[in-house]
């Protein structure tokens, strides 16, 4: 049932502070390394391919056997039977991946072995004294190099016939006579880089073996995905526990081959058994996202309306395809996409995953958003200048109207609600853009160099079975569910399938819980996930889900929840349900509240399981937020220092749940936006060598590198969401790239179509513009 936003009044709204923020600041919190385990644990430590691409011969581990406290090493040989890894996808390839390599390695940091010991640093030491012999055979290290016929087919069989996994192409309208027609064409070449999703807490899994199952703790965004493929490939009964997880980012919605072999070793060795990810493992290993290269061709007309966009799109999938999210996620995510928020009737793009010996690609916040958005937002700046209007104006003259919504893309996606010109004008007012053209030339005249950028987007949030399928993702389930369970203390326990990784859901989730059932906010206590909890079964934590698909399971169940408590308060007070109320609480008569029964105590008389349930929950549509983010910079000439003064956000994500969570949202995901934009590139040598092993050579930016940055909220309740809320999550991520290099470009009057912006290209740059500004001064 939906509702609308005069149905729901009470917490939802409130900037509520964060129940969960004093454990975690007071070192109290419980992550994976912290976990108790029965007995004495053991500790594993993966041998790791140090080879891009290669035939295992041999693997001598006598040495390392016979060191005093190592259990054992194991390798593919003692898996057995144990099928490979394979994720299913409609419309691609799909290649197996070793749960640990058969005879072949592809990628640097592939996990050959595992070293089992009663310490970590004895089963350091063992795995070092792992002698892996490896014939080398040439390497795809690049996009390029996957597409050149006379390197090797990584994954070659009767249905592998070539280094292209995913080739999909969208032709709708008339592009050719589109582009015929056009007073401005422009086309240019668009790259993002490769980038390492980096949580404070890295991978990790801990397991053993209680009652015939496998209780398998894992820091993971997909808890039932996982249990699933552990079940499925070993024939386990098995049990997922969430710790606290100290951030995921996308990152630990992947199944890892690491935590399946903790599965198994648990069984296989009858002990507690432990892996914890340290940071060089997390930079070569984990799984890498993005690394695009994309041609694109846009034409407008006199007044710079929008009228085609060709695209052909490469992304790098690395050496395998990603359990359950696919190979295909984030190339479909850019076809989808690239249209953005903008009016479009001819379109035609083609996109191509590939695979290379690298480390796997998979989902890393905004996935595909941040590549299609640097693309429609840097075409946006192109085109204005070459038609010569504002940035602001560019966009006023394309941007889908309220009255339009809502609207179907050229690529299907349905647009819901909004008011995406109010978004835009309202940043542009908060960063004074109309006083920007004066500041800057001020600036000039004392020796700096200032710029302005601006970004919109639109991004899908709480996808469903429906989308996934559309993306070929047929292994995402697209629903999410809970439990409710009120206990004769009078609390309320609440279980999803959506761990909590950090972005506040236990408050936000308690919040909608409180107005859904009447309960009082402060008696309710959200479980970090458990698929041994009930019936609860799902996606998971991504895709912006939590505030309207997993919020959704958790109002059908509260509404449920209060329908009992007001049939018992009911016979209880021997008055109609349809004059009883519930508020903090409390169940009292409309008119006559010294008439009531607390919740407290109806809980203590009800019978075992009265008040215990759980209800599923998918959205029939995708809800889609939007926001226009900008921003202005500082470039340093001498050093190619970009400085970010200035940044500014007005977003509309719907209902706003909490203001406090919203803002902690928005803020942190710019800040992993700026520094894809400004610092982070994870690089390959032509042999498949990874360039950086830690973050001395993988750039991460500071609390000095960011700034502060200003949110104004411009919320329209969602019509389709059952609240009337939509996603938020990603959205700074998907912006800050297309903001920065825009401002870079306003700046230093070069385009910047590549990220990140080195400060060797900056500062060259810079020192060609005031060399062309002191001509200029010189001949006046």
């Amino acid at each position: 049932m939906n509702a609308s936003p005069e149905q729901h009044s009470g917490m939802v709204g409130r900037a509520t502070l964060r129940v969960e923020d004093r454990p975690l600041l007071t070192g109290t919190a419980t992550f994976l390394d912290d976990v108790r385990l029965p007995g004495d644990v053991l500790h594993v430590v993966y041998v790791r391919s140090t080879i891009a691409h290669g035939i295992i011969k041999e693997i001598r581990s006598e040495h390392a056997a016979a060191m005093e406290g190592v259990v054992g090493v194991f390798t593919r040989e003692d898996l057995g039977d144990v099928p490979d890894l394979v994720t299913p996808v409609a419309n691609a390839s799909k290649p197996p991946r070793p749960i640990l390599p058969h005879e072949r390695v592809r990628y640097v940091g592939e996990p050959i072995a595992a070293v089992v010991a009663t310490s970590r640093y004895i089963a350091e030491d063992a795995a070092g004294q792992v002698d892996v012999d490896i014939e080398p055979l040439p390497v795809v290290s690049h996009i390029a190099d996957a597409l050149d016929p006379s390197k090797p087919i990584l994954h070659e069989s009767e249905e592998i016939t070539s280094n292209v996994l995913f080739d999909r192409l969208i032709e709708v309208g008339d592009p050719d006579g589109a582009f015929d027609e056009a007073a401005h064409v422009v086309e240019r070449v668009f790259r993002h880089p490769r980038v390492v999703p980096s949580p404070m807490e890295g991978r990790g899994a801990a397991a053993y073996v209680e009652d015939g199952e496998v209780v398998l703790w894992s820091s993971t965004q997909f808890p039932h995905a996982l249990m699933e493929c552990v079940r499925d490939l070993f024939g386990f009964r098995v049990r997922v526990k969430c710790p606290d997880i100290g951030g995921g980012f996308g990152l630990k919605s992947v199944v890892s081959p690491e935590e399946l072999v903790v599965a198994w070793l648990a069984v296989k060795l009858d002990r507690s058994v432990k892996w914890v990810e340290d940071r060089a493992e997390n930079l070569i290993a984990s799984a890498h996202a993005r690394d695009f290269e994309v041609k694109v061709r846009a034409a407008a007309d006199a007044d710079g309306n929008l009228l085609a966009i060709e695209l052909d799109s490469l992304g790098n999938g690395g050496a395998y395809s990603v359990f359950p999210i696919t190979h295909v996620l984030e190339t479909a995510g850019v076809l989808s996409m690239t249209p953005g928020p903008y009016r479009l009737s001819n379109y035609r793009a083609r996109g191509r995953a590939v695979t290379t010996n690298t480390c796997p690609a998979g989902p890393y916040r905004g996935v595909g958003l941040p590549v299609s958005t640097l693309i429609h937002e840097r075409i946006m700046d192109i085109l204005a200048k070459e038609v010569g209007i504002s940035a602001v104006e560019i966009r006023r003259r394309n941007l889908i109207t309220p009255e339009e919504l809502p609207y179907t893309t050229v690529t299907d996606q349905k647009y819901d609600c909004g008011n995406y010109p109010a978004a835009l004008e309202a940043a542009a007012e908060m960063l004074r853009v109309d006083d920007f053209a004066a500041e800057q030339a001020a600036a000039r005249d004392d020796g700096k160099i200032l710029g302005l950028g601006i970004a919109t987007y639109v991004e899908w949030t709480g996808n469903n079975s429906k989308l996934f399928k559309q993306r070929g993702m047929t292994a995402m389930k697209g629903w999410d569910s809970c439990q409710l369970s009120l206990g004769q203390d009078g609390r309320t326990k609440i279980w999803t399938s959506s761990p909590s990784i950090g972005q506040g859901s236990a408050t936000t989730y308690s919040q909608v819980l409180a107005d859904a059932s009447g309960i009082d906010y402060d008696d309710i206590d959200v479980i970090q996930s458990d698929t041994g909890s009930g019936e609860v079964d799902g996606t998971g934590t991504g895709s912006s889900r939590s505030a309207s698909v997993t919020a959704g399971a958790i109002v059908t169940a509260g509404e449920e929840l209060k329908g009992r408590l007001l049939e018992d308060a009911a016979a209880l007070l021997d008055v109609p349900v349809d004059r009883l109320q519930i508020r903090t609480g409390l169940v009292s008569v409309v008119d006559d509240p010294t008439v009531s029964e607390s919740v407290r105590s109806l809980a203590a008389k009800a019978p075992e399981g009265r008040y215990t349930l759980g209800r599923t929950y998918e959205a029939e549509t995708v809800l889609y937020s939007y926001a226009t983010h900008a921003c202005r910079v500082e470039v340093d000439p001498e050093t190619g220092f970009v400085k970010v003064l200035d940044w500014v956000v007005a977003e509309d994500c719907g209902r706003v749940i909490n203001p406090l969570v919203v803002d902690g949202q928005t803020k942190g995901a710019i800040a992993q936006g700026i520094a894809g934009a400004l610092y982070e590139s994870f690089q390959y040598d032509s042999e498949g060598q990874p360039l950086a092993g830690s973050f001395m050579d993988y750039l991460m930016p500071t609390a000095s590198e960011l700034t502060n940055v200003t949110v104004r909220h411009l919320p329209v309740a969602a019509p389709d969401g059952i609240i009337g809320a939509k996603g938020v999550g990603e959205g700074g991520t998907i912006a800050a790239g297309a903001c920065l290099a825009n401002a870079v470009t306003n700046a230093l009057e070069s385009e910047f179509n590549e990220l990140p912006m080195h400060p060797e290209g900056v500062q060259k740059q810079a020192q060609l513009l005031l060399s062309r500004l002191s001509r200029v001064e010189t001949a006046s």
